[in-house]
């Protein structure tokens, strides 16, 4: 570690404190993420179950739809406990530190 007569932190010291504070928060963003796309896989398929033909449907209605699908996963995944990243977290050992 560098000190200069500034009070300023070499660089790399802090980037290295930063990675050794941060693997467990890390690991919880990637199961929720993870546990986003499970979701959007889910509202992907149940989206294919089509019941009745759409009259109005066109691909621009089908992009919104996708894109809205993606954002809600992520909306369920972070307001909703499914256990998904939670088990995700638990199996990696970083639950600990949360």
């Amino acid at each position: 570690m560098t000190i200069t007569s500034t009070g300023q932190i070499d660089p790399a010291f802090a980037a290295d404190q930063y990675q050794r504070r941060e693997p467990a928060k890390n690991l919880h963003e990637a199961a929720e993420y993870f546990e986003a796309m499970f979701l959007n896989q889910m509202l992907k398929q149940s989206r294919q179950a089509n019941l009745a033909e759409d009259i109005f449907g066109n691909k621009g209605s089908e992009t919104y739809t996708s894109l809205l699908d993606q954002e809600r996963s992520e909306q369920l995944a972070s307001t909703i406990n499914l256990g998904i990243a939670d088990a995700l977290v638990r199996q990696f050992g970083a639950d600990d530190e949360r």
